[in-house]
This record gives structure tokens, sequence and C-alpha cells, in this order.
């Protein structure tokens, strides 16, 4: 482990490095305060510390103090080293936050021993920063499949409905518009049926990235299920749902026929939020859209 002895008087910091020279420890040394925190703005510097309290430039409960100030979410363990023993000095260093305070003159091998106590905690303290670390990338990952359709990347029905809820619920209070787009790609028993389900797959995701490309930031675009997807709007009427929507439309047939060589075309339904209604209604009215856009000859944009 590293290990900064900070000690102006050179002998003393000499004697210092001995007693750790050869113990498992890689000795970085520094002749005052000034040293001592350059080394500990290096990115790999030690976390386990030996600071003489009294040195020109920055003293050891000084660095103490700037260390625990620091939100760089090191830990560190701090001996402070000093001739000074009254229980005042002594209280003072370790209310500064100082972990030790070893008065000169010291036994080499009871120094030793607190220094391999500090090694101890700071391995403990890194092990588990490292598992909460790995914990929360795990969460993370759990979160996002949770919510994520696995085929296509979008989020999935689930993901969408809380959110639905949600923006329903503030576009209500708040008195802004809100739409949905249901989208359903066309014949996609027939491109299963000609082509596999292989290129079935490709096409979803193709139609997936397409929709997420045209979407803008703040829409929610999901899949709904089978050859079915749906687009949350906030803060957008009719008319702008239906702009997104030809965009995502004409945008489909260009890039399904590029990235496949498959013509593919796709039928939207849209709906506004209206007073009084609920999540239920709103998709109700987004459905029966899209119905009448596969009715009516499909590949087109209606609004509900």
């Amino acid at each position: 482990m590293k290990i900064l002895i900070a000690e102006d008087n050179k002998i003393s910091r000499k004697m210092l490095e001995k007693v750790f020279e050869g113990h498992e420890y890689e000795v970085f040394s520094a002749c005052d305060g000034d040293e001592a925190w350059k080394i500990l703005g290096e990115p790999e510097h030690p976390r386990l510390l030996i600071l003489d309290w009294m040195m020109p430039g920055i003293t050891g409960v000084e660095i103490v103090q700037r260390l625990r100030e620091r939100p760089d979410g090191h830990t560190y363990y701090i001996m402070i080293l000093t001739s000074l023993d009254t229980p005042a000095d002594i209280s003072f260093a370790l209310d500064g936050g100082a972990d030790e305070f070893v008065s000169k003159p010291y036994h080499a091998d009871a120094l030793r021993a607190r220094a391999n106590v500090g090694r101890r905690i700071v391995n403990l303290h890194t092990t588990l920063s490292e598992k909460m670390r790995m914990l929360e990338e795990a969460h993370a990952i759990i979160s996002h499949q949770a919510a994520t359709d696995e085929l296509t990347g979008l989020y999935n029905r689930r993901f969408f409905n809380e959110n639905l809820c949600k923006h329903l619920g503030a576009a209500i209070r708040h008195s802004f518009h809100i739409s949905v787009i249901m989208i359903d790609i066309d014949k996609f028993k027939s491109i299963n049926d000609t082509y596999g389900h292989s290129a079935g797959d490709r096409i979803l995701k193709i139609c997936a990235d397409t929709m997420r490309s045209q979407a803008r930031t703040e829409d929610i675009v999901a899949r709904w299920g089978g050859e079915e997807f749906i687009i949350l709007l906030p803060y957008t009427n009719l008319e702008g749902a239906a702009v997104v929507a030809e965009r995502i439309r004409i945008a489909l047939a260009s890039d399904c026929l590029v990235g496949s060589s498959i013509p593919v075309t796709a039928s939207f339904g849209l709906a506004e939020l209206k007073e009084g209604e609920d999540t239920e209604a709103l998709l109700r009215r987004a459905d029966r859209a899209l119905y009448r856009a596969k009715d009516e000859g499909r590949n087109r944009v209606i609004p509900g």
C-alpha cells in the first residue's frame, strides 16, 4: 500500500521511511506541507498518511482538514505525529479529522502496527466502495432491463404505462397538451411469412431505431406489442403530433428499404388528451384512429 510521510526534519523523515521500507509499503515522502499537498493532488495518491503537525507551508492538521472537506469520495487514514501531547492537542487533532495521534518519540514497531490498522481500514473501505459501485451498476442494468424491450431496445409497455400516468397527471394539473401516437407495421405477418422471422426481427429493430431517431428528446417511444409501437409526446397538441408522425412515416419507408431491401410501411393513429379523459380513453381513441388508418388503405396518419 502507498503511504505518505510528511516530515520537515530530514533525519526524522529518513527514520520514518525505514520504519515502513520492506513491509509491503510504497513510501512517498514530503519535506513540508506544500509538497505533501501536491502529492495528494496526484490521481493515484496515497490514502494512508503520517503527517507531522508543525511543518513549513501547510501544517499537518490543515492537510487533514482539507482532505476531509474534499469531495473526492476517497477514504483516508491519517496519523498525526508530533511532540505535542497535551489532552487539548490530542482533542484538537482528532476533532479536526485525524484518525490517530502519535506522540514523539515513537516506537517503530508500535507505529507500524498502527499503520497496519489504517491499511486494513483503507482496504476495507476500498473493497466496500468497489462492491457498492458494482451493486449500483447491477441495479442500473436490472432497472434498464425491466423497462426495456429486449429485441428493439425501446421502452416496454409497462414502462410506457407508468410514465403515461405520470405525464397525464402533470398535464391535467398544469393544463398543457399531451398526445400519443400508435403505430402498426403494415402487413407484418406477410413479411414474416415471406422473408422469415429473422428478417421480421430485423425490420422491427430498424423501425425502432428510426422512431427513436425521429422522435424528440422528451418523447417516450415504446414497443406496445408484436409489430405495434406507441409514442408519448408531452407538451404536444394534435397538430404537432401529426407532424412527428408524418416525419416518422416517411423515414420508416426509406430506412427499412435501405436497411433490409424489404418495402415496409406503417399506419399511424393519433390522439390528444381531452378534458376529463383518463389514460384508457386516450389510448382507445388513438387505437380507433390506428384502425381507421389501416381500413383506409394503410401507410397514413389519422388523427382521432
